[in-house]
């Protein structure tokens, strides 16, 4: 049972022009059904008129009901205790902000593009071969520079190789002892390596040995300076 019934402008269009007895009995179908849902107990014009309007007044009862209801529940803007709480992440037009790297996160990254770097056979045994394994990167810059100097790789492979014997003969520590990139540097300290019992000359230059090497020499066999002639 409801208090009110929607009362459509195409339920009057279908009744104003009957007599007015069916208009009369038209107008109470419509009414009764859709106040006391009570169906036209006759089948003049206007149970006709009454099953012609019964979809529309039915559909308007169902959402009536629907209303006295509570209806469908609205949104909570805020989430109940027992929900968790959904992170609403930035739009397209609001980038999220990165965060930036720590510096020894930085530096692990440094690390990992100099490994990734190629280097020649060579130069790996080289490196192999050297007391002091830091900056590598750097090592090898100065490693190809004096190839293009035109150093052969037995050269520096064999001062190199001097050298890291004389560290170990000595002990040296390892702060005492020079970078790769320093040793192959421009000044090239490398070259005092090449001179010994069997000289690494390079292709161009005098190989014979100086007088100092002649004294070096007489030192270390126990000789006297004076016992040679030059």
């Amino acid at each position: 049972m409801r208090d009110s019934v929607v009362f459509y402008r195409s339920f009057y269009e279908a009744v104003k022009d009957l007599p007015p007895e069916q208009f009369k009995a038209s107008i109470k179908a419509i009414m009764e059904y859709g106040l006391d849902e009570k169906a036209p107990e006759s089948t003049g014009i206007e149970k006709t008129i009454y099953l012609l309007v019964k979809p529309q007044i039915d559909a308007n009862n169902r959402r009536y009901q629907n209303g006295t209801k509570g209806g469908r529940p609205k949104t909570k803007d805020k989430p109940s205790d027992n929900q968790d709480v959904t992170e609403i992440k930035p739009n397209q037009n609001h980038p999220e902000t990165k965060t930036e790297p720590k510096e020894k996160d930085k530096e692990k990254v440094k690390d990992n593009v100099k490994d990734k770097k190629t280097y020649t056979c060579a130069f790996e045994t080289l490196w192999d071969a050297y007391p002091r394994k830091k900056e590598k990167a750097m090592a090898y810059k100065q490693y190809l520079a004096r190839l293009n100097n035109g150093f052969s790789e037995d050269e520096l492979m064999t001062a190199v190789k001097r050298y890291a014997e004389e560290c170990r003969k000595n002990k040296t520590e390892q702060r005492y002892i020079k970078q790769g990139a320093t040793f192959l540097g421009p000044n090239t300290p490398f070259e005092d390596y090449l001179r010994g019992d069997v000289t690494v000359g390079k292709p161009g230059r005098n190989t014979e040995p100086d007088e100092t090497d002649i004294v070096r020499r007489a030192i270390e066999q126990g000789a006297g300076a004076e016992g040679f002639e030059w």
